[in-house]
């Protein structure tokens, strides 16, 4: 916020005009970023061992009752301090700079197997490494969001607001992915005047706010087995992830996983 103030000849403030300027910051790396040997030493990097595969008694998830043998590296994930730290500490974020601002986030959900299959290159190169890897940081996110819930709650103004809301980047498809044309540009316009009041921004229309949206190409083909893999992590997600939305949420926002 930018304060702007007129004093008197006595130096008593006669007028004060408060210019408020948004900002957005930008983390240029998804979560969770980079490689285990990413040259930047500000960052805490990948862990070597979030990819690996352990085969060992089943462990309940912290939100259902569903079992699986790899539960227990998504956890183990999940309550590391390198991820919880990896790219950066939510809960800190939020501490840090919602005394002097307003501090809202709007998580972006793409479909599981889309999300895990673009990017097979990482983790070594393991599917179902690389899936405890991203199911390890879901569970991360989620937990910080319940938090955002108990914890947070208040804006700036003291408002009780909800601080998070959630978009379905599968229902912001246009030509070329696996959306329906005209369906899409209702959806997009739809999630643009939400997110508009949802930030308070004065304008809700923006005609041109997703023109040059380009829907990810990649999707690797894998084997019988990695699939099999992959409907085994879905189901373990199940009361975790996607998390719930306001009771009034918008189609857009009716996200499966």
């Amino acid at each position: 916020n930018n304060n702007n103030i007129e004093t008197n000849n006595n130096g008593g403030n006669t007028k004060q005009n408060k210019k408020i300027t948004k900002h957005i910051t930008i983390e240029d790396s998804s979560f969770p970023s980079g490689h285990v040997d990413d040259p930047r030493t500000y960052r805490i990097h990948r862990m070597p061992w979030w990819s690996s595969i352990e085969k060992t008694t089943a462990a309940s998830s912290s939100y259902s009752a569903t079992t699986t043998t790899t539960t227990t590296i998504m956890e183990k994930i999940a309550n590391s301090h390198a991820a919880q730290n990896h790219p950066t500490n939510l809960k800190l974020f939020y501490k840090l700079y919602s005394p002097h601002a307003d501090v809202k986030f709007v998580v972006l959900h793409r479909p599981y197997q889309q999300m895990v299959l673009s990017h097979i290159d990482f983790d070594n190169g393991s599917v179902e490494g690389h899936s405890n890897v991203i199911r390890g940081f879901l569970l991360v996110l989620r937990r910080f969001l319940d938090w955002l819930d108990d914890e947070g709650g208040y804006t700036n103004t003291g408002k009780e607001e909800k601080l998070w809301t959630l978009v379905c980047v599968d229902r912001l498809e246009g030509d070329g992915g696996v959306g329906n044309g005209d369906d899409d540009d209702d959806a997009r316009r739809n999630i643009v005047k939400y997110l508009a009041k949802f930030l308070g921004w004065s304008i809700e229309e923006c005609p041109e706010c997703f023109s040059h949206w380009k829907t990810s190409t990649k999707n690797h083909l894998v084997g019988k087995d990695d699939m099999t893999i992959l409907e085994e992590h879905v189901k373990t997600m199940e009361g975790i992830w996607p998390p719930p939305v306001l009771k009034d949420a918008l189609p857009e926002q009716m996200c499966t996983l």
